[in-house]
């Protein structure tokens, strides 16, 4: 019985003493923060706005990329009748300046960036290069920006919904990092970029942002090697779900409304009303119940990327990534195929199989 429960015993040791080492290992930081300049993008809303206001309190100098000024927009939680009257959330330069300027320590410059616009980023990275003071050097760019704008069937999507995902998810990270390399190859600095769990694990319905996110996931493997022995450090951050306006009913309803509304008779009669209705709240229902309300679990692992001595090249944030999307990943294709069926397929089968099942 003894020998039964040895290797077990063992193995749970040396797990133990893994993690514990780790965390050691990661524990030290680098110095001089004051000294260190951080460019991030997406700094409208969400996690670049909150990473943004605490590299500023951390006493980091903070280049806030923003898309918008300042934008008003209500969530399901709110009367939508009028965008002006405490809107859930507001987004924007304005905003980020203001919780920027409330806090002390470092500094934070907001900075209008298109990251689908070849021009809007290099004067984004010009302007960086110009503000650089003596002793002041850009350590990093963090790229946060991303866009999730398609819930449905590849039937429902069209080329145009692929382009607009892969420009943002993508190609805007790639447009970023090959404009700000320059400065950080002088810094022996890092790259952070956000990608997701689903350029991990391809999700279902969710074809343009999974194709994107693999693609961003292998831009970041080639540039992490290549960068290297410049002394430039790659990292990746992979989210699970978390309660963000991604996520958001309301949100999530208008976009599958949007996509049905574009679609032709002939493709509706396929798939039906009734699985349209049903896809559109079995989808929202399963991610908000899969979402984590810890968004400060992905800002700590950016701000981890940022400042610890020895980052590692891969975050994993979420009870759901760790748990789930990343084991997942060793299975086979059919059992990987299986489990997400199970978890995010609808039950309602398309109009034109149940109709072809009859007969």
């Amino acid at each position: 019985m003894v020998c039964c429960f040895l290797p077990i015993t063992l193995t749970i040791i040396c797990i133990c003493v893994y993690y514990i080492l780790r965390f050691l290992y990661e524990l030290p930081t680098i110095d001089g923060l004051s000294a260190r300049a951080v460019f991030i993008t997406g700094c409208d809303s969400g996690f670049g706005r909150m990473l943004a206001v605490k590299c500023v309190v951390h006493r980091m100098h903070v280049f806030a990329g923003c898309l918008t000024e300042k934008v008003f927009y209500v969530t399901s939680e709110k009367d939508s009748t009028n965008p002006y009257a405490e809107s859930k959330d507001v987004k924007g330069m304005k905003l980020v300046e203001a919780e920027g300027s409330m806090v002390k320590g470092g500094s934070l410059c907001a900075v209008l960036i298109d990251i689908t616009k070849d021009d809007s980023v290099k004067q984004a990275a010009e302007f960086v290069k110009q503000q650089m003071k003596p002793g002041i050097k850009l350590w990093a760019i963090v790229n946060n920006a991303g866009v999730f704008t398609t819930y449905g069937p590849d039937d429902w999507c069209c080329v145009q919904d692929y382009k607009f995902s892969f420009d943002v998810n993508t190609l805007g990270h790639i447009r970023v990092s090959q404009a700000f390399k320059p400065l950080l190859k002088q810094s022996k600095g890092r790259i952070v970029t956000v990608t997701s769990i689903a350029g991990r694990v391809a999700i279902p319905y969710a074809g343009p942002y999974s194709a994107a996110k693999f693609a961003t996931e292998a831009y970041m493997d080639c540039i992490r090697q290549e960068l290297k022995p410049f002394g430039v450090t790659c990292c990746i951050v992979e989210p699970g779900v978390f309660k963000t306006t991604i996520v958001d009913r309301m949100v999530m309803k208008q976009r599958i409304e949007g996509l049905w509304e574009k679609l032709t008779d002939e493709q509706k009669n396929e798939y039906g009303e009734d699985f349209k209705n049903f896809f559109a709240v079995h989808w929202s229902e399963t991610f908000n119940n899969l979402a984590s309300t810890r968004t400060s679990c992905v800002v700590d692992s950016y701000y981890h990327a940022l400042t610890a001595r020895f980052p590692r090249y891969r975050y994993r944030c979420g009870w759901d990534a760790i748990l789930l999307y990343i084991p997942i990943t060793y299975l086979s294709t059919a059992a990987v195929d299986f489990i997400l069926r199970f978890l995010l397929g609808p039950k309602v089968r398309p109009a034109a199989t149940e109709k072809a099942k009859s007969e």
